[in-house]
């Protein structure tokens, strides 16, 4: 074989590498993640719900298909030893619990996503998750804004 064709071949195959290799990168640039959360929270429960991660001693998150079971306590707060949270597009479903177990969906208009933050104490950081739910000012409003407030201020 030519020195030609061997450099025409080794240019062919290097350029065949490094479309790979780039389509690899973007692929894993442009994944999403999702935070698949499934909250489970005691039946005519309103106000402020906090989750908290890394907390030793508490239980892991169970899985329920691809969702992570989070069952909020009637004070509005559940501890786990799960790390952190997921991050991503909020993909997440609530809703109330009777005492037979039964689920009821909770309204997106009803839920407002507050965020999250951490504490540290020494090298210990704990990871919370913030929301509000409410019955009764159930609307678009709240869902963004939270509690009673309009945004305007």
């Amino acid at each position: 074989m030519s020195s030609n064709r061997r450099f025409i071949l080794g240019t062919m195959f290097t350029a065949i590498g490094v479309s790979i290799t780039l389509g690899i990168t973007v692929a894993s640039l442009t994944k999403t993640t999702t935070t698949d959360d499934l909250f489970l929270i005691p039946e005519g429960f309103e106000g402020n719900i906090q989750v908290n991660y890394n907390v030793a001693g508490a239980p892991r998150l169970e899985k329920e298909g691809k969702y992570d079971v989070i069952p909020i306590r009637a004070d509005g707060t559940y501890d786990t030893s799960n790390p952190d949270m997921d991050y991503g597009t909020v993909t997440d479903q609530y809703f109330y619990v009777g005492q037979d177990g039964k689920r009821t969906p909770i309204p997106e208009n009803c839920i407002h996503v507050k965020g999250n933050g951490a504490s540290e104490i020494g090298s210990k950081i704990t990871r919370h998750q913030y929301l509000e739910v409410t019955r009764t000012m159930c609307s678009e409003n709240f869902r963004v804004w939270g509690e009673e407030t309009d945004g305007s201020s």
